[in-house]
């Protein structure tokens, strides 16, 4: 068969299969009222579940990522605004072209298929969730436009739109916006604290007073009561129906409210270890913590009530109408189901296919080096336990036999934990730099075997009051793509999808640092690293 006549039939079937889906409407008989005003189940639970696909790739992030705990709530609420909006719409016009709002359907929903298996084994790539989330809206705003036209959709834009509020940020922005905040909370606690009398200098994202140091983590950078007072001053301005102009008023008030909130935290807390020492520090964290957020909430409300007091109660134009079934055509409504099914279907294959060559790498384990010259454990932090939500780890310090300090720290995941959703963001060359080292030259990757087990090393060479330190860091998945000194932990698009050609998801995880302290000479410092891992790395 030629090629021409190939795209003739294409074209054909295309159009009568669009044709099909316009008739299903266009033909439905005015007369048959009760009809007309059903509900079309099968077309809600065709968009319903690509929502809920969404749901279960975000779930674990909102669970084991307290900066988006709010994530949970915000389906609830974004289903009780697109109620509210409902009772208020215009009324329906159903447009008579809607080739083009079927194709945006039926492309968004294509779209769940590459990118469903693409999550699979890569699920902190966030790309990946906003790709689906934007699936997610392109696929309701559509059904939304063919129940009632252009003016519904206006009518109804933000509770779909609202939804996005709990996809968590691209990566980079997220980290520029913490670590700009930590060095902003910093600075600023250490202007007020020489103003009332406490001598203290900034380092970093770390301060220095009498009793010590004081370090500003994530937790008091206030992130998370800035992303939840967002979320909740969007919800507020729908709400009570505010205007443009007192929405934006809104989200501009609840964003200084968690800052300044948050910098009276953070200036509690430091201040109390200034005075008390480090345990007071501790004492009072989660009670701070949790008072700022209230504060906030409780702020913002209070704010919305005085935008309140002069609102018209008109300030919708819209009245209330008897409103049209929510009805898109039947042949669409299984399209989007059938493709909504083979997406996980088609996941679960490909993976399945992959999952016995990748059970059969051999892992490996530690061996601490308790019997080393001045061993000492290094307990892991609260906070950072809580982070991480490792099952298997700790820390410790010791003198090798050459004089040297040693510093180690290993965790470990189980499968399904996605590691790399933790471990990628408190790498050494993000936290150490935090903490006032600075970092000399890029990082190196390498294969070292170690009594058999060929571990994928990053090295780095950092300077910290005058004194070098080399980092020895190994990210460890047990897939076959991590063997080779040019995939070592490679998070770029390319090693992300080498992993999804390879079926390679998430089947455990370990990850390994080692601190050499003093050495002059690189080479000096990672042979002096080789004989080390050759005593605490076994196989098995």
């Amino acid at each position: 068969m030629s090629a021409p006549v190939l795209r003739g039939l294409v074209f054909c079937s295309f159009r009568r299969f669009f044709a099909q889906m316009n008739a299903a409407t266009l033909t439905q008989p005015v007369s048959e009222a009760k009809a007309a005003h059903s509900v079309d189940w099968l077309g809600v639970a065709a968009v319903a579940l690509v929502w809920l696909e969404l749901i279960a790739r975000l779930r674990l992030e909102w669970s084991v990522n307290p900066q988006y705990g709010y994530g949970w709530t915000v389906p609830f609420l974004a289903v009780y605004l697109f109620w509210l909006r409902v009772q208020t719409a215009p009324a329906p016009i159903r447009p008579k072209r809607r080739g083009a709002a079927i194709a945006l359907m039926l492309g968004a929903a294509l779209l769940l298929l590459p990118v469903r298996v693409i999550q699979e084994a890569n699920p902190d790539w966030r790309l990946m969730s906003w790709i689906m989330a934007a699936s997610a809206v392109a696929v309701t705003s559509g059904a939304v436009y063919l129940c009632g036209g252009p003016r519904w959709l206006r009518h109804l834009a933000f509770p779909i739109l609202f939804f996005l509020v709990a996809v968590p940020w691209p990566t980079q922005l997220e980290q520029f916006v913490i670590q700009g905040l930590m060095r902003v909370d910093a600075r600023m606690n250490v202007e007020i604290l020489n103003l009332i009398g406490i001598p203290a200098v900034q380092l970093g994202n770390v301060i220095e007073v009498g009793s010590g140091f004081v370090g500003i983590d994530e937790a008091c950078t206030g992130i998370r009561s800035l992303q939840a007072t967002l979320m909740v001053s969007l919800f507020l301005g729908e709400f009570y129906n505010f205007d443009l102009l007192r929405r934006i008023v809104l989200v501009v008030a609840g964003a200084f409210l968690a800052f300044f909130c948050n910098l009276a935290r953070t200036f509690l807390l430091v201040w109390l270890g200034a005075e008390h020492g480090s345990q007071a520090i501790k004492s009072w964290h989660d009670p701070a913590g949790m008072t700022i957020l209230v504060a906030c909430l409780f702020g913002l409300w209070a704010i919305s009530m005085f935008l309140r007091r002069n609102l018209s109660p008109d300030i919708h134009a819209e009245q209330p109408h008897r409103l049209a079934p929510f009805r898109i055509p039947r042949l669409l409504s299984i399209a989007l189901l059938a493709i909504a099914i083979s997406a996980e279907g088609a996941t679960q294959i490909w993976y399945g296919m992959h999952e016995a060559a990748t059970a059969r790498l051999q892992p490996w384990r530690v061996q601490w080096p308790t019997n080393a010259n001045a061993w000492k454990v290094i307990p892991v932090a609260e906070s950072a336990q809580e982070l991480l939500r490792y099952n298997e780890g700790g820390g410790g310090t010791w003198t090798a036999a050459d004089g040297h300090d040693w510093t180690m720290y290993f965790f470990r995941w189980l499968p399904g934990r996605t590691a790399g959703l933790f471990v990628k963001n408190h790498r050494p060359d993000v936290c150490l730099p935090a903490s006032g080292m600075s970092q000399r030259g890029g990082a190196h990757n390498r294969v070292l075997m170690v009594n058999g087990v060929a571990l994928p090393i990053r090295s780095y060479v950092f300077e910290s009051h005058g004194e070098t330190l080399h980092v020895f860091y190994c990210y460890w998945d047990g897939t076959v793509q991590r063997q080779s000194a040019s995939d070592t932990e490679n998070w770029t698009a390319a090693g992300r999808l080498e992993a999804v050609k390879q079926g390679k998801r998430d089947v455990g995880t370990q990850m390994l640092e080692i601190v050499a302290w003093g050495y002059n000479d690189d080479a000096a410092a990672e042979a002096a690293a080789r004989e080390q891992l050759s005593r605490i790395v076994k196989p098995g």
